[in-house]
């Protein structure tokens, strides 16, 4: 087995025990109070120290191997979600994200899918989902420049939101849902 299948295994490993553990968490756990339950607006702890800096450069193929960068979206805030076809969590914020990019496109967000996976993989599973939004792709690239976005860890999924002045504002590691996609873009989209 190579080094990157390692990687890949070992990643794809304490994605699923990950998954698992919050599983059963969630079902063993009693259901929260209505005041807990709620989305507070203040800003969550950052991940890394990343938050307020310039996004690293990057580029990587579309699906059709065509080189693309974040400056390929001038004047949007772009949403990074780093994610495989083989990951459990990433499966579960798919809907979500879709739903984002529906509802908050007309206010400048893009939301940009990097897998860290083989092409063919993404692009049936981008129809079997519905993506509304465009994913790269690479495999010891996207370990690479996940690094540089400060996921020393290699977990997936890790979303990066990024301002159209090209500063990282907002990063999470782990799952995304509908509530905290909604909070982060009230706080920062002009809505």
């Amino acid at each position: 087995m190579s080094g990157f299948s390692r990687q890949v295994a070992l990643v794809a490993a304490i994605a699923f025990t990950a998954g698992a553990a919050g599983f059963w968490v969630a079902r063993l756990m009693p259901p929260p109070a209505p005041e807990v339950a709620s989305v507070s607006p203040r800003k969550p702890a950052p991940v890394s120290g990343l938050e307020g800096q310039p996004a690293p450069a990057l580029s990587l193929p579309d699906l059709d191997g065509k080189p693309r960068s974040l400056s390929d979206w001038p004047g949007k805030w772009l949403m990074v979600n780093f994610w495989a076809t083989w990951c459990a969590p990433c499966m579960h914020e798919i809907p979500a994200l879709v739903a984002a990019q529906t509802k908050y496109e007309k206010h400048g967000l893009q939301i940009l899918g990097i897998a860290m996976d083989d092409p063919d993989a993404v692009r049936t599973l981008m129809r079997e989902k519905g993506f509304n939004y465009p994913s790269l792709v690479g495999d010891e690239q996207v370990q690479h420049i996940m690094e540089q976005f400060g996921n020393t860890m290699g977990a997936l999924p890790y979303t990066v939101l990024i301002a159209p002045d090209g500063v990282i504002r907002y990063i999470e590691l782990g799952g995304v849902d509908t509530p905290k996609l909604d909070m982060l873009m009230q706080r920062f989209l002009p809505l």
